[in-house]
């Protein structure tokens, strides 16, 4: 009686471990969200600063070195920002701040008629104010101040505490020049660990990657700062209160689409209403804020991040939302290069098809005969 022959087993496909790999850093990045923001910033400092470091290595320069220069360099433009830009915006707040009041008071005065024809009461104090909300002030102190705690939960990190984001803050450039300085040495660690028939492939997918996440990274920062000096000094000319700051915040959300704009509007109108400017101001807001919508469209974006690594503006808001959902505040630092990413992977997977048997209808030539 013969034995029974085996079943055969059928390898696993390859997919199927890389489906196990994606999924378990997922999980890892998931878990270790709260610790790895940190982290992120760090590799995003070494990732944009190494270029630099080789070619001042390329001139003879000790990378060590080069890595000291670079951040000597770095605090010493932005301490100089500091001292340009810090005491301006502090007299123009204290200013604003003091002028507040009378302001408030001259804007309700103009719109309370309005207000009184179409049925709305006007508190005209505090104690006023209180009754008609229906609450007593420390309950409407404590309701105020709970979007506030929740803000600073979410900038601060898991910690809640301004004590770990200090820490947070010292501990980012260290680990950073840490990775700086061992960046071509991971590099060459991690290329050696590809196997050798795969290289060439995987070399020129990392490549191209590696061009577009930079190119879009770099080009992504320039265009914020270029869009917060745009809009401070626009809103300047014009004379609106806390043009800096404003034009600061709407450059900081301008890789958020529509975001920034929308602050940079939405803050300005908001400004020179409660600083008591007329309509015809209003208009000149309307045109400063054109000029650098028109700027920012036709000159900067289109020079700056070009066209081979732009991302349409609904593709880059539903990456932010799925990262927000999934990993909070690191999904949104990871959301936009995640997607500059994809979009190398779908464009090589749409050459491939493209060149594939399937999307040109050729038959493969059958396989030799056996002799």
């Amino acid at each position: 009686m013969e034995a029974m022959s085996e079943p055969e087993t059928r390898p696993v496909p390859r997919w199927f471990w890389w489906a196990v790999a994606v999924g378990l850093a997922a999980g890892a990045i998931y878990l270790l969200r709260g610790v790895l923001t940190p982290v992120f910033f760090a590799f995003l400092i070494a990732y944009l600063l190494d270029p630099l470091v080789d070619r001042l290595e390329s001139w003879r320069l000790p990378r060590a070195l080069a890595i000291v220069v670079i951040f000597v360099l770095g605090v010493g433009a932005l301490a100089l920002l500091a001292l340009l830009v810090a005491p301006a915006a502090v007299r123009e707040l204290g200013t604003f701040a003091r002028n507040f009041p009378s302001a408030l008071q001259d804007l309700v005065a103009r719109i309370q008629p309005w207000l009184a024809e179409h049925g709305i009461p006007v508190p005209h104090n505090l104690p006023e104010a209180v009754a008609q909300i229906g609450g007593d002030v420390e309950a409407l102190a404590g309701r105020a101040a709970r979007p506030a705690f929740a803000a600073l939960q979410w900038l601060v990190g898991s910690t809640a505490t301004l004590v770990g984001a200090l820490v947070a803050a010292v501990i980012v450039p260290i680990f950073a020049t840490y990775l700086l300085y061992d960046f071509d040495r991971m590099v060459t660690t991690v290329a050696e660990l590809i196997p050798a028939n795969a290289r060439p492939r995987t070399y020129a997918l990392f490549r191209d990657i590696d061009v577009a996440l930079g190119r879009f990274v770099r080009g992504q920062l320039t265009v914020m700062a270029i869009l917060a000096v745009l809009y401070g000094l626009a809103y300047a000319i014009v004379g609106v209160p806390l043009a800096a700051l404003i034009g600061l915040v709407a450059g900081l959300f301008s890789f958020i689409p529509y975001v920034g704009a929308g602050l940079a509007l939405m803050l300005a109108l908001v400004m020179s209403v409660l600083g008591g400017q007329e309509l015809t101001r209003l208009i000149w807001v309307l045109v400063a804020y054109g000029a650098v919508q028109l700027l920012e469209g036709f000159v900067v974006t289109p020079n700056v991040m070009g066209s081979k690594v732009g991302l349409s503006s609904i593709w880059v808001l539903f990456a932010l939302m799925v990262g927000a959902e999934l990993f909070g505040f690191l999904g949104v630092l990871l959301a936009v290069p995640t997607a500059a990413v994809l979009k190398v992977l779908v464009v090589r997977a749409v050459d491939g098809y493209r060149r594939s048997a399937l999307f040109t209808g050729e038959t493969e030539p059958p396989p030799a005969a056996d002799p």
